[in-house]
């Protein structure tokens, strides 16, 4: 086990043995250590004030940790890969929307060299403050299947024999009725995560998922499930000024509250917002009957904790053959697109859609796989020897169904490839096949949504790290954030011209970084209405005690974004990766419908080097200049700056 008297430099003393300063509000005060080799677990105290008023919590504070505690050169699979995984000093307070986020961090398994970054919102955040902790540091691995149990502070792994081998559902049920507590909260891993399937997922609440790659991760370690359960709630420094924060918070998020009647006609946000969706491994775009049948089925909205947008929901199917089953589902539609991708129309998407979440597969993981391999079956590239007899014709339910199962389990020629992502596939099938595929950063992929016509949001998947969702989409931005506008003066930009849409994005990634490093939920956060994010920093100060201002907030989510880039940095990552290793399919104009045409290859690389730029940093190696780690305090890793 790592401690902090064995590292040396800025790091050492990081946690101190005793506080020498106040502790702010919205922190527990502890993080707790956990090693599987050993079975030994230690807390750790947070760090001191001033170190919190710089790195604040969620990924920031987490991919610090990480960066200072992981082995370079090593495999995602190996047990010294770690886990961190952080809330925010608003996880858990109840007083505003969306302080619900735990992210974890760690090497990513889909690319092997980039940070991997997943977050889950529900309760399973929520539920580790109520213990007492902040934060956990997994590290080694465990011979035998285990789970962590964390209750009232105090933590123990217990055997998880009995589960290994289950779907996310049923170990989540087991796990509750174990504990005996029925409002534990579970986040788990299925099939896909034990058999190191490249982005697997934790599933925790039924309706929530934590993304791109944990769950493989947390498999590689037999780590089947952390459970948690407590009754405890952060202090908050102002409630007074909270509740009131929080009030106007909920006012500015009112325009994007779900309702049954959205939830059955929604087609996700590319079917929504501009029209278009991914068919047939992106190459038709079109709208037609894709909801045909939802009116039909029973919806239940189920709500984060605290928080009146009303994201998640259930199903109960109300027609067809899938009828009178269930389904659970989170805030976001690439699952949606996902089954869309290969054909499918109705209760189907529905239905293959609980299927990959009981499995624990990343949608968009399995979308642009399988989507490559049925349109290698269409072409002829690929035949039944390779599939064992499934014939993988668009809208196949049996071979959907059948592929998920084998690409959780590894079975099969076809099977292990899915597991391992779209470009393995691709090279395995070789030829024109090559030019079909989708990927990001060679073994990421992009959040499942029709991209293409929007230049902000391709760019935003380009540049992302490849090991996780992109923190800069959102389709509402060709002009500033009202809240910004005295010191953003760009805009209203043009759909069709490059100009300013590198500066939306970075407004965008920051906003999201800065809202999830306080451990608030970015999908709670309405920024392109008046006094959203007043009214988030407002509420973070009154939590904390701090006065934090808007300028100083965005420095907060400049510096995430940098370290997130040193990361990948020091393994080998640089800038023109960016756009010379991704899927040919992604780039290519759009094929159909009211976009077709479009596509933003015509102004790559330049897009990119411009994104590099206007963030501080070198536009072709992606290393940030000295004086960006001077502005935003991190001289300690001047190791890795552009020096020319």
């Amino acid at each position: 086990m790592v401690s902090s008297e064995s590292l040396s430099g800025y790091y050492s003393g990081f946690f101190p043995g005793e506080r020498r300063t106040q502790l702010p509000g919205g922190y527990m005060g502890r993080i707790l250590r956990v090693d599987l080799s050993s079975g030994l677990m230690k807390d750790e105290n947070l760090p001191e004030e001033p170190m919190l008023r710089k790195l604040w919590g969620g990924q920031l504070l987490a991919e610090y940790i990480l960066l200072h505690e992981l082995e370079m050169g090593i495999d995602p699979y190996s047990r010294e890969n770690i886990i961190v995984a952080m809330t925010g000093p608003i996880t858990a307070t109840g007083f505003t929307p969306g302080g619900t986020k735990l992210c974890f961090v760690y090497l990513s398994p889909a690319t092997r060299y980039t940070l991997g970054r997943a977050a889950t919102s529900g309760f399973l955040g929520v539920a580790l403050k109520g213990a007492g902790y902040d934060g956990l540091i997994i590290t080694g691995a465990s011979a035998n299947p285990t789970y962590l149990y964390i209750e009232e502070g105090r933590a123990e792994l217990r055997d998880a024999s009995h589960v290994w081998g289950k779907g996310t559902r049923e170990t989540e049920e087991i796990l509750r009725r174990e504990v005996g507590r029925q409002d534990a909260r579970i986040g788990c891993i299925g099939p896909a995560g034990e058999n190191l399937v490249r982005a697997a997922m934790l599933v925790n609440d039924y309706n929530h998922v934590a993304a791109h790659g944990v769950g493989a991760v947390m498999g590689s370690k037999r780590l089947k499930a952390i459970v948690a359960w407590g009754t405890k709630r952060p202090r908050v420094f102002d409630r007074k000024a909270l509740i009131e924060t929080g009030e106007r918070w909920r006012v500015a998020l009112t325009p994007r509250i779900y309702t049954v009647e959205k939830r059955k006609k929604g087609l996700g946000l590319g079917g929504d917002a501009w029209g278009a969706i991914t068919k047939y491994n992106w190459r038709s775009t079109i709208v037609t009957d894709e909801s045909r049948g939802w009116d039909q089925n029973r919806v239940t909205l189920r709500p984060c904790f605290q928080c009146p947008r009303l994201c998640p929901w259930d199903v109960e199917f109300g027609e067809g053959r899938h009828k009178g089953k269930l389904g659970h589902f989170n805030a976001g539609g690439e699952w949606l697109d996902t089954f869309f991708n290969l054909g499918f129309k109705g209760n189907d998407v529905l239905y293959l859609s609980e299927r990959i979440n009981d499995l624990g597969i990343e949608c968009s993981y399995f979308a642009n796989g399988a989507g490559l391999a049925f349109e290698a079956w269409e072409k002829g590239v690929l035949g039944p020897e390779r599939t064992d007899g499934l014939k993988l014709e668009w809208g196949n339910l049996e071979a959907a169904e059948t592929l998920l199962e084998r690409c959780a389990r590894r079975q099969g020629w076809l099977g292990n490839l899915l597991a391992d992502g779209p470009k393995e596939l691709a090279q395995a099938l070789g030829g024109e096949a090559l030019k079909w595929v989708v990927h990001v950063k060679g073994g990421g992929t992009p959040a499942q949504h029709e991209w293409r016509p929007l230049i902000k949001n391709t760019l935003s998947e380009l540049v992302t790290s490849g090991g996780m969702k992109s923190q800069s989409q959102s389709y509402w931005d060709w002009q500033p954030p009202p809240d910004l506008r005295y010191r953003e003066k760009w805009g209203p930009l043009d759909r069709e011209r490059p100009d300013g849409w590198v500066q939306s994005l970075l407004i965008v990634e920051k906003t999201r970084q800065l809202c999830g490093a306080m451990g608030g939920c970015w999908f709670a956060v309405q920024h392109t209405e008046p006094d959203s994010l007043t009214s988030l920093v407002d509420a973070f100060n009154a939590t904390t005690g701090w006065d934090v201002s808007l300028d100083e907030a965005y420095d907060v989510g400049h510096r995430s974004i940098i370290l997130q880039g040193l990361f990948g940095t020091q393994r080998g990552w640089i800038a023109d990766h960016d756009w010379k290793d991704v899927g040919p399919r992604f780039l290519e104009p759009v094929p159909d419908g009211k976009h077709k045409g479009f596509t933003i290859a015509k102004w790559l690389p330049d897009l990119v080097y411009e994104y590099y730029r206007l963030s501080g940093r070198h536009e072709k190696t992606g290393r940030p200049f000295m004086e960006t780690l001077a502005k935003l305090g991190l001289e300690e890793f001047s190791e890795w700056v552009q020096l020319d």
